[in-house]
């Protein structure tokens, strides 16, 4: 898998699994584990439709790459996104 590709679903997956509560989002392949970390960084306290479209961009990144075995996923804090490696964020609001 091209990590190219990964973050051009990444990107598109996230954009459709928003509210307005989400600042930004990270996705992360580790190709060599198979393993895929999102992390959704938000402006208040996670909401229930928070937990789950971040849970749906999770499933949706597993489906369009059988080779991920394993996934986590999370939330931080919209101030903490200055300190996000800019490689792996898929999504930010201006």
């Amino acid at each position: 898998m091209l990590q190219s590709d990964f973050r051009k679903s990444a990107e598109y997956i996230a954009a459709r699994n928003l509210t307005p509560n989400v600042a930004a989002v990270a996705a992360s392949l580790d190709a060599s584990e198979s393993h895929v970390h999102v992390v959704y960084y938000l402006y208040g306290s996670p909401t229930d439709d928070d937990e789950e479209w971040r849970e749906l961009t999770v499933g949706e990144l597993v489906g369009a790459f059988p080779e991920i075995q394993t996934a986590s996923s999370g939330f931080g804090a919209a101030e903490d996104v200055q300190a996000v490696e800019r490689g792996t964020l898929v999504f930010e609001r201006t």
